[in-house]
């Protein structure tokens, strides 16, 4: 009997044994997943978002509006520019030429532009409404289907060692993708390791 006892004890622990393994491997991966995030690991450092899926949540998931309206050249109660430039970790990143025109959304059937649109790789924006509107930046990166808010920009995050900065004019802002476009000012966002 005695025999017995001791093979069933036996057998008990080895099972759990086994499932404690499992247990400490899942929150190993799970902790490591955390620390990459923490630290940057997930971001891109390529700098080509298109070629990673992304994990992350994103602005775009849930775009505004406005990033859905369509417009032509006609009847506009709004037309002005604002430009754009990008830094990710010491490098611009480009603007596409033709962002938000002939697009899935907007084609040639109503109005062939989105309310925020380039026409060429400079970082113009051109804001083109029906109405007379105030237009968040975010609408853009809406457009452009990419992440865009204070927590971070592409696939890149705010962590303990990276920082987004924005500034209008030189100056710095943070209402990030809330902030409204005006004419004629100069945007600029930077992502970069925390001095």
């Amino acid at each position: 009997m005695e025999c017995k006892v001791e093979l069933w004890y036996g057998d008990r622990l080895d099972n759990e044994n086994k499932v404690w393994s499992i247990i400490t491997v899942v929150a190993l991966a799970a902790l490591l997943v955390l620390l990459a995030q923490e630290f940057g690991g997930l971001s891109n450092s390529n700098n080509d978002e298109s070629n990673v899926p992304s994990a992350l949540p994103s602005t775009a998931d849930s775009p505004d509006p406005l990033s859905m309206e369509c417009v032509d050249h006609s009847g506009l109660g709004r037309h002005d520019h604002s430009m754009l430039a990008i830094y990710i970790n010491g490098n611009q990143r480009e603007i596409p030429t033709n962002l938000g025109i002939n697009t899935d959304v907007c084609n040639q059937e109503g109005g062939n532009m989105h309310t925020v649109h380039t026409h060429d790789g400079s970082g113009r924006l051109h804001i083109e409404t029906g109405a007379n509107v105030d237009m968040p930046l975010g609408v853009f990166f809406d457009i452009w289907g990419v992440h865009f808010n204070e927590t971070g920009i592409f696939d890149y995050r705010v962590s303990n060692t990276h920082e987004l900065i924005m500034t209008i004019d030189g100056v710095a802002n943070n209402e990030f993708d809330d902030y409204l476009l005006v004419d004629g000012q100069e945007i600029t966002i930077i992502f970069q390791a925390r001095n």
